[in-house]
């Protein structure tokens, strides 16, 4: 297995605005659902020329900004100073206001007064724009200030001529130079609304993270009651089925299950853990399925919030893949009518012209949060197999009751099945990890599918070691080769590890020494240490098979957790009250054989606790 990482990524972090007022958000919350309608169709330019609208309503402008001067007639007979495409009701006439307003300075390049504008020049550079504050300035001035460099190409004759590919960095609403109110001139529509869509992105990240935060303590108290729920499913007693199904039907039932697990870009559809799925899917029996459901209701209303942060898709998201899609095809048509000579992929010519048009770069904060809600989702299902795992404990394999065997077949079936969805939603998140440059999430996410591999391959082996245990009469070989098996797993693994951290360094744009050695902390915190859990585990599994030790299946998510306070640094260390293990360290420098608690040092930081300052709790 090739470890799937991207060979360079380069990730952007992005910032809020800072002191964006609550109506802009409003306003602009308010126009999410108006971005997904196509708005096509001719608009009257202030010239008289036609302009064809092609992209969706909200989405970048596709078009060069208008450098004619506008030719229309103020109310006060005087021309407008203006340009093609600004609103004349707007603008102010620069030969009727009083001369103490004349003496504003309109032009920051040349600190020009308004007085000193020629107001007869064709210059587009000395045309003026009244901005909705009633602040007039040139047009050399706000294309400066709005960076319009940065959006299109400039000939030499500093004339735009051409779409150029967008800032990867978050865009900040340009504002009027003098008293910061919003500039909303038609010329900066691709600078503003490139700004707007950047807004949007993170209130709709924040929303998304917000959601994922709100169910971290639901999930903490469900692992802690885990102990107690697996007592009680081992001591359910079976009450009987009125059609057991038979071992064929059981055959069938695991056959068709891989229809189940849901499209490329979703996790495990909830509709697959309900009561009714149980029966209908599973082949469980109402007897059994409803005291199970009972038991993981909790679960289950969980699960369903993190299918949704999973499946959500932010309307920016959608406005930008409207557009793509629009801007293709009048792309592909223009390139069609008047094909360049030896052209051997007009579509891969489209496309890149299309990038250039856009003005956005691929929404990527609402993916970020599908693909956490991705792995809390398998983590999740984890511990629901352990769940089943234990119901299975609790169906002897030894009963002369035909019944009890069948319901047994079921579950085993039913705990492979969410093992083997955990496998897959971890593949899907892998890839939607490369596809956005991800390599932390698709390291988590690598961690997390070989942690799916060992605990589906560990009921597998549990249950062939079971079935093996109880036929009379014949050798130790069975036992040989499942050791065999599990000692051929284990290298598997061994190796996979080493590829997968070397991948990932790759993956990473480590240019100094210290880089290197944080790369290599965050991959040893967050991916070796439950990797060399598993790895720990086959050796016990083992000697279960091997000798008939006492084993105790541990889920590979169990750890505890400890707070270090004062500085931040561990400074004392002692031992576990519960496992025994050593905790702490000393000298500022945490024991090798403990990890960050990192959803803790979340909630201390809301709370407003600072970072700790020490290089093993600081991520590069």
């Amino acid at each position: 297995m090739v470890p799937p990482f991207a060979s360079s990524v380069h990730p952007t972090k992005n910032t809020l605005v800072n002191g964006l007022s609550t109506a802009n958000t409003s306003a602009l919350r308010l126009a999410i659902p108006r971005m997904t309608k196509t708005a096509q169709g001719f608009v009257k330019s202030n010239v008289g020329k036609d302009v064809r609208i092609t992209m969706t309503c909200g989405a970048i402008c596709a078009r060069l900004p208008c450098d004619i001067p506008c030719q229309e007639v103020l109310k006060c007979g005087h021309r407008c100073n203006s340009v093609c495409g600004e609103n004349c009701a707007q603008q102010k006439c620069a030969q009727c206001l009083p001369e103490d307003a004349k003496q504003d300075i309109v032009d920051f390049l040349m600190q020009r007064t308004l007085a000193e504008i020629d107001l007869d020049s064709d210059d587009i550079g000395d045309r003026l724009i009244t901005l909705d504050c009633g602040h007039i300035f040139t047009v050399e001035t706000l294309d400066g200030h709005c960076h319009m460099a940065d959006f299109y190409e400039i000939d030499e004759l500093g004339r735009y001529f051409a779409m150029k590919a967008p800032p990867t960095e978050f865009q900040k609403p340009p504002t009027c130079p003098t008293c910061r109110t919003p500039i909303t001139a038609r010329r900066y529509g691709r600078v503003i609304k490139r700004a707007n869509l950047d807004i949007l992105e993170q209130n709709s990240a924040s929303n998304l993270a917000k959601t994922l935060d709100d169910l971290g303590p639901t999930i903490e108290i469900l692992n802690g009651r885990i102990p107690d729920m697996e007592s009680s499913l081992k001591d359910t007693k079976y009450e009987g089925s009125e059609q057991p199904l038979t071992l064929l039907e059981v055959e069938e039932v695991q056959a068709r299950r891989r229809e189940l697990l849901g499209g490329d870009n979703e996790i495990l559809p909830p509709e697959r853990l309900t009561k009714n799925a149980m029966s209908k899917y599973h082949g469980i029996p109402p007897k059994e399925a409803t005291p199970w459901s009972n038991l993981i209701s909790t679960f289950h209303s969980v699960y369903k919030k993190i299918a949704r942060v999973a499946s959500t898709r932010s309307p920016h998201s959608r406005a930008y893949e409207a557009s793509l899609g629009t801007l293709f095809r009048l792309e592909l048509s223009k390139i069609a009518s008047n094909p360049p000579p030896d052209l051997l992929n007009p579509q891969g010519l489209a496309f890149e012209n299309v990038h250039n048009y856009i003005g956005q770069s691929p929404p990527n904060a609402d993916r970020r949060y599908q693909l956490e809600a991705f792995l809390i989702s398998v983590k999740l299902r984890i511990m629901i197999g352990t769940l089943a795992r234990s119901r299975v404990d609790g169906l002897p394999l030894t009963s002369n009751d035909e019944d009890i065997r069948s319901i047994r077949r079921l579950w085993v079936t039913f705990a492979d099945f969410i093992y083997e969805s955990c496998e897959c939603d971890c593949h899907k998140a892998i890839a939607i990890a490369d596809k956005s440059s991800s390599s932390r999430l698709a390291a988590r996410a690598t961690t997390l599918l070989l942690i799916s591999e060992f605990e589906r391959f560990r009921f597998a082996i549990m249950q062939q070691r079971a079935e093996k245990a109880i036929v009379a009469g014949q050798t130790n070989d069975w036992r040989n080769l499942l050791r065999d098996e599990i000692s051929a797993r284990r290298l598997a693994m061994r190796i996979f590890l080493e590829r997968t951290e070397s991948a990932y360094m790759r993956s990473r744009p480590i240019k100094t020494h210290q880089q290197f050695r944080d790369e290599r902390s965050w991959f040893q915190d967050n991916c070796r240490v439950q990797m060399t859990r598993c790895l720990d585990e086959f050796e016990e599994l083992e000697k279960h098979v091997v000798n008939d030790t006492v084993y105790q299946a541990v889920s590979m998510q169990e750890k505890e957790e400890i707070v270090i306070t004062e500085c931040g640094g561990a400074m004392e260390a002692s031992f576990c009250p519960e496992c025994g293990e050593r905790i702490g360290g000393n000298n500022h420098t945490l024991d090798a054989s403990n990890t960050r608690a990192r959803e803790f040092e979340e909630l201390a930081g809301r709370q407003g606790a600072e970072r700790s300052p020490w290089a093993w709790a600081n991520d590069a």
